[in-house]
């Protein structure tokens, strides 16, 4: 069996088993050293991604370092000769030596750490350049190996394709729906109706004086400033362990879930983030002014599939949900940067102080509204 048999079986028979780039990447690196002195295993791709314009993937050792690219950077590279810029512009290959690589940085700082030659090729994805792959060495390689990276192309990035996108598929679901539930909906929830019950605290907020600021600012400033507090709020909630669902107009759903027997700490969690949206909007500084109310309410909500058969959403519905968005309502009235209902206050007294008792749509009794002591 050829070294290239040997590689296309091994793909065929194991790499394609292998669920991630990570690990086909680091386990056909090693494959391929037992016939070329491969040092280093590269593999960058271009990805559908909010922040990122690439993802890449180095094999060097037994370590396999998974990196991204911003599009700055990435629009940078593309001023500057180099291999993968070639590849871009339509070379077939390039093969670089010590010595023979003038004007292009990154390839020079790579021989600048021992290594002698490099031997690139581009990848394509259902037809169309996608990235490339690099084989890198301390020694030198022969046209029996270069032979072999041609001859095993071909499998290999029908390997890596299926999961270059379920790396970029997976990334846009947690981008859009939230961690929790993009990963849900990966995984198979994806039938409407598919949900449970969920005990959470829910955190309802939006832009204070918004109807204004759409009216003074530029279109662009206006977003700009959303994009900004926006930015913020999922910032403290993750920070502080929960997630963002949905964002409504300038409004912000967000849960921080609880097992119920720790309702407390799921509580101290939502206030404590509330309480650093203000510091980090107070640190922005800049006009104008980013003013944010927050509304927090403890219940059971529906968490899971929602909408119709062509059109759905993954998010929290329930009294729970409606009362939290009415709390927060009353935040510009009271003059408070943070409520909460009585379910949220009485699991830590303490913490909070009764501002007003206001009737509620949908609620018989007046709900009792609480703020933070300072």
């Amino acid at each position: 069996m050829t070294p290239t048999e040997d590689l296309t079986a091994w793909l065929l028979d194991h790499g394609r088993m292998l669920p991630t780039v990570r690990e086909v990447v680091g386990a056909f690196a090693q494959q391929l050293r037992r016939h070329a002195p491969v040092d280093r295993f590269w593999f960058g791709t271009k990805v559908l991604h909010p922040q990122a314009a690439a993802f890449f993937w180095v094999c060097e050792g037994d370590e396999v370092r998974e990196s991204s690219m911003s599009y700055a950077r990435f629009d940078h590279l593309a001023q500057r000769d180099s291999p993968i810029l070639r590849l871009r512009h339509g070379a077939p290959e390039t093969w670089f030596k010590v010595g023979s690589a003038p004007d292009m940085p990154d390839l020079e700082a790579l021989f600048g750490r021992g290594y002698r030659e490099q031997f690139a090729l581009p990848v394509h994805f259902r037809g169309v350049w996608a990235g490339g792959l690099t084989f890198s060495t301390r020694e030198a390689f022969t046209q029996e190996h270069v032979a072999l990276f041609r001859g095993v192309m071909p499998v290999l990035t029908t390997v890596l394709e299926p999961r270059a996108a379920d790396l970029v598929t997976y990334t846009l679901l947690r981008t859009y729906l939230g961690r929790n539930a993009g990963k849900r909906v990966f995984h198979g929830q994806v039938k409407r109706g598919d949900g449970e019950t969920l005990r959470a605290v829910v955190w309802f907020s939006d832009v204070r004086g918004f109807t204004q600021l759409s009216e003074s600012l530029p279109r662009d400033a206006l977003l700009g400033l959303l994009n900004d507090a926006f930015e913020r709020v999922v910032g403290v909630v993750e920070d502080h362990g929960g997630e963002v669902l949905k964002f409504m107009g300038d409004g912000v759903l967000a849960v921080f879930p609880s097992d119920g027997d720790d309702d407390g700490e799921a509580a101290h969690r939502a206030l404590s983030a509330a309480q650093d949206l203000q510091v980090r909007l107070d640190a922005r500084g800049g006009e104008p002014r980013i003013r944010m109310g927050v509304g927090l309410h403890l219940g059971e909500v529906s968490y899971g599939n929602i909408g119709s058969p062509g059109r759905l959403d993954f998010t929290v519905i329930g009294p729970a949900v409606n009362l939290a968005a009415r709390v927060e309502s009353q935040c510009s009235t009271l003059g408070e940067p943070v409520l909460a209902s009585q379910d949220i206050a009485q699991l830590a007294f303490q913490s909070w102080r009764e501002v007003a008792r206001v009737a509620v749509k949908g609620v018989s009794e007046p709900v009792g509204l609480f703020a933070p002591k300072a």
